[in-house]
């Protein structure tokens, strides 16, 4: 439709949509993709601490994450899950790590469904 020239928006005000838990999910993992290519080579180890810009952007890629999650996302309840339990840009938090994986086994997500043994 965007091809077109058709865009989303608000058939009432005409005010443009917000971004959908696919659009969120895609862009809160292309930032921590590229936070973890910059401080982390080795994929499976904890990262140092981030500059000051790396960790806002490590933040605003949180939160992406978490709205995608809160809007049904598997895939974004999973990474959300790996950030908390591995502590990529947040403190290690396991009880959040364990219900991030919960949502995600719950949505579906078969990694997510092995790490809480569905």
């Amino acid at each position: 439709l965007r091809a077109k020239g058709v865009s989303e928006t608000c058939p009432l005000c005409r005010a443009p949509l917000p971004p959908g838990p696919e659009k969120l999910w895609e862009l809160g993992y292309r930032v921590w993709t590229k936070i973890e290519r910059t401080v982390n080579p080795n994929q499976f180890a904890s990262w140092p601490p981030l500059s000051a810009s790396q960790q806002r952007e490590m933040d605003g890629a949180i939160v992406m994450l978490q709205e995608a999650a809160d809007q049904g996302h598997p895939g974004a309840a999973a990474q959300l899950g790996i950030i908390y339990h591995r502590g990529h840009g947040v403190a290690v938090d396991y009880p959040r790590s364990v219900a991030a994986f919960k949502v995600g086994a719950e949505g579906g997500y078969a990694d997510c469904q092995y790490l809480v043994g569905i």
